[in-house]
């Protein structure tokens, strides 16, 4: 990136109208003064690898091979007057899950302390959250942040929800959010940090009934050290990290031409990792549902923030059932319909010593921050765009890239994915949830591997049915499908019983 990039975000802050959902992929609803939850259960299938869409968007809990039992217990604590809202009041949550089974392990998807008011928020930790305008109950995954990966330990400052402008009586509102955060040092940089930034607006028209959104999220990786970097990405062995690089990170700024604090790399782009989605949305309310259209455009350069290289994004339109009448029978209550396009990348050119719209920009892949855009072995975005060692074991070899710096961690960010989702309930309160996916694999740009692409389904139905155990729990059955060319065949099946206590 260079200084284009700057004038680009700050004129698409002033400019686009945006935004809707910036919040929990799982939202927080929880209105007791104290809830305890304890879930216990597992999962097995035909092949080690454990099927997509049972590790795909679970936050980085879901162990990659199986079989594995797991365990989960959280906690939420509120204190004050929660019920008060022009008050500001505190929470503390954590939860843990342990998974016994080929590699068994203990991970805190959720350790967070915050305070909050009505309209705004602070918090110190990590908790789930999905960022960009999706629907995240059912999607594929929002772009740039999914809920894919564990959460990374944080300190953010934002909105609760849409804060609406009072001169503009509710028309129009914003929610956003800024945090400095923490990747973990289990990856090959060590100590590196993340920036993150979102700022979205929504008009209400028609008495609430047409709402219009837009808006963009903005995340880089910085500083960091890895003894494996060479002099052209690294100063012996450590990427900038001064307050200096920080305000450059925040404003998009290039930095000077210093080669004592900065990499021949770093001077010729930008200091850190960069990569976004700019979004707009329109939803449309009446007393039988409610529809939400949206579409995520990415961007990792200046060619995306520009629209360089349309048509790649995610498109997205989710229907939900509003009727309250009484039924006697199966209800069918949301639909979702995703198409993600990521194929075209602004052309395969790139050429250093012409910087105004450059090519193949090979989303998740950094030359600096080898592991891509991920945490803990896992993608922060959409889980269809892969790491190498996701794919098939002879596909892991796939060619890709320029080739220079050998084989890049994300083989496959060439993707085209239709997906689909459902939510039906019966009168007893058993819900089904199922999730369907259909994606051609391409590979990486510039280089094409002669196998791609690669076709791929990926399906599971869940059925989540109330019993009288213990008082009242929930039974969770599950079955998943992965079958094609760029996944391993596989068939699996979850079981698992959910408890939650609530205390006012």
């Amino acid at each position: 990136m260079v200084n284009r990039l700057r004038f680009f975000f700050i004129s698409l802050v002033y400019f686009i109208s945006t935004s809707d959902l910036i919040g929990q992929a799982i939202p927080d609803t929880v209105t007791a003064r104290q809830s305890i939850m304890a879930e216990v259960g597992g999962f097995g299938s035909s092949a080690t690898q454990t099927p997509f869409w049972f590790r795909s968007r679970q936050y980085g809990a879901i162990p990659l091979q199986g079989p594995a039992g797991i365990m989960r217990v959280g906690f939420i604590r509120q204190f004050g007057d929660y019920q008060n809202s022009r008050k500001i009041h505190a929470k503390v949550a954590v939860e843990g899950v342990a998974n016994a089974g080929s590699s068994s392990q203990l991970i805190l998807p959720v350790a967070y302390v915050s305070l909050f008011s009505k309209n705004f928020e602070l918090y110190a930790g990590r908790r789930r959250e999905v960022f960009g305008l999706v629907d995240t109950l059912l999607s594929s995954g929002s772009y740039a942040w999914s809920g894919n990966a564990l959460p990374t330990y944080k300190i953010q400052f934002g909105t609760r929800g849409y804060v609406p402008l009072r001169f503009t009586k509710g028309i129009v509102a914003l929610n956003g959010m800024y945090a400095h955060g923490w990747f973990g040092n289990t990856d090959s940089i060590k100590n590196s940090f993340l920036h993150q930034k979102a700022l979205f607006v929504r008009i209400n028209l028609f008495r609430n009934r047409v709402k219009l959104y837009g808006g963009l999220t903005h995340y880089a990786q910085w500083g960091g050290y890895s003894k494996a970097l060479s002099n052209r990405f690294a100063v012996d062995g450590k990427i900038a990290s001064s307050l200096d690089t920080y305000k450059d990170i925040v404003l998009l700024k290039q930095p000077p031409n210093d080669t004592t604090q900065y990499s021949g790399h770093d001077i010729i782009n930008q200091a850190g990792n960069h990569l976004g989605s700019i979004d707009v949305a329109l939803e449309i309310d009446n007393a039988q549902s409610n529809w939400f259209l949206y579409y995520q455009h990415p961007f990792e350069d200046k060619s995306g923030v520009a629209f360089q290289n349309m048509p790649d994004g995610l498109y997205g339109i989710r229907w939900k059932n509003k009727q309250t009448e009484a039924y006697n029978g199966f209800r069918l209550m949301q639909i979702t319909a995703e198409f993600l396009s990521t194929v075209d990348q602004g052309g395969f050119n790139f050429e250093i010593g012409s910087r105004l719209y450059n090519g193949a920009d090979d989303y998740f892949n950094n030359y600096q921050y080898v592991d891509g855009w991920t945490h803990r072995q896992r993608v922060i975005g959409t889980p269809f765009i892969t790491r190498r060692p996701d794919a098939r074991a002879d596909l892991q070899d796939l060619v890709g890239g320029n080739g220079k710096h050998g084989l890049m961690i994300i083989s496959n960010n060439r993707v085209q994915v239709s997906h689909l989702g459902l939510l039906g309930q019966w009168p007893s309160g058993a819900q089904i949830r199922a999730l369907l996916s259909y994606s051609r694999n391409f590979g990486q740009p510039m280089r094409s591997d002669p196998r791609a692409p690669l076709s791929q389904f990926s399906g599971m139905a869940q059925l989540m049915l109330p019993v009288p155990w213990l008082g009242g729990s929930q039974l969770n059955l599950a079955l998943a499908l992965d079958q094609g060319q760029w996944l391993t065949n596989n068939v699996g099946g979850w079981l698992s019983l959910r408890k939650v206590i609530q205390q006012r």
